[in-house]
Parts: C-alpha cells; structure tokens; sequence
C-alpha cells in the first residue's frame, strides 16, 4: 500500500510540475491561470508541489487555460527521466519571456522585438 501512495505522489508531482514548466514557458502568472480554472494561486502552487491532487476536470480547465492537450500533462511519466531540469539558457529564455509579457504597451512590444531580431541578425 505504501508503494502506492509513494507511486501516487509521484504522479501528482509529476502533472504539477509539467503545469509548472508549460505555465512558465507561455510566460504567464500563476495568478493568470489560478483565476482561470476558478482557484487560488496557493492551490496552484499545491498542485506543483504534488501536495494536492488535481482531478481530472480541474486538470482539464488548466489544459484549457494552457492551450494544451490533457495527453501533454502524463508524457514521460512512465520514464525515469521525466524530470524537467532548465539549463541556464532555458531560464533566461524564460525570464524574458515574463519580462515581456509585462509590458503593457504594444509599440514598446514592437520595439523590442525589432531590437531582438535585429540582434540576432548581427550574429
């Protein structure tokens, strides 16, 4: 029973940190997405943890929210290296991807994308 509820834990961890990864990745709040699927961002930061199970409709609105397949949320989960590690370049990539979602202005948008693909041009 107990390798049960240890197989249990890892499963829920597992979907929690996939919503996690995804969530981050589309550069949004975890506020965003708790007010989508109706629940608190502590609820949300449960479910990363694997400290609370989410149920299948709940898993089904955040796959909603994400734009994502439910499929996405069990990929891997089978495997003894489903855990998402984030290379140094990934978590930059990341941040900049929150930073520009925080501004407000769509000629500022513009501007630093134009500035982005200019840059990476020159190289």
């Amino acid at each position: 029973m107990a390798k049960d509820k240890d197989y249990m834990k890892e499963v829920d961890k597992h979907i929690g940190e996939r919503t996690y990864y995804l969530r981050l990745g589309k550069g949004l709040t975890r506020g965003h997405i708790a007010e989508l699927v109706g629940i608190t961002h502590q609820q949300l930061q449960k479910y990363k943890k694997g400290t609370n199970r989410i149920s299948l409709g709940r898993l089904i609105l955040i796959a909603k929210a994400l734009e994502m397949s439910v499929h996405y949320f069990f990929e891997d989960l089978e495997s003894k290296e489903s855990k998402v590690t984030l290379t140094q370049h990934q978590r930059m990539c990341l941040e900049i991807s929150r930073n520009f979602m925080k501004i407000n202005n769509a000629e500022h948008q513009n501007a630093v994308n134009i500035l982005v693909n200019t840059l990476a041009k020159v190289l």
